[in-house]
């Protein structure tokens, strides 16, 4: 079957509805992003965590959370296609902004901040002479 360009065009604008071959896995991929934006929200790491990175952590989860229900709705809604499309976009933009733009000055005073400490001399546990 020969690629129809303007078919495909057609169907980027008209409503997102069931019969299509694309919206059950849509569906089906917006449900396992959610699930999988809560268990890396949940998900421990091991060793000291940057507090810049724990703080954005909850500002990215409710992000993708926020957006993932709008297109959930959008889907449900049958909106065409580059809608659902630029809201992803939107979405990962914002993610990007959030750990390219926001995140790198708050980690870098961090930084600072601990090798800053390390010369201060830390308050240990004062010995008791034995007689």
């Amino acid at each position: 079957m020969p690629f129809d360009l303007g078919h495909f065009v057609d169907r980027f604008f008209q409503p997102f509805n069931t019969e299509s071959r694309f919206y059950w896995p849509a569906v089906y991929a917006v449900a396992i992003s959610l699930v999988t934006n809560v268990v890396w929200y949940n998900w421990r790491r091991r060793g000291p965590i940057a507090p810049a990175e724990n703080a954005l952590k909850s500002w990215v989860f409710w992000t993708n959370i926020v957006f993932l229900i709008v297109v959930m709705v959008w889907i449900i809604a049958k909106l065409p296609f580059f809608i659902i499309g630029i809201t992803i976009a939107l979405n990962l933009g914002i993610i990007a902004f959030i750990y390219l733009s926001v995140l790198p000055p708050q980690e870098v005073a961090w930084e600072q901040e601990r090798r800053r400490q390390r010369y201060f001399p830390q308050a240990g546990r004062k010995k008791r002479r034995r007689r």
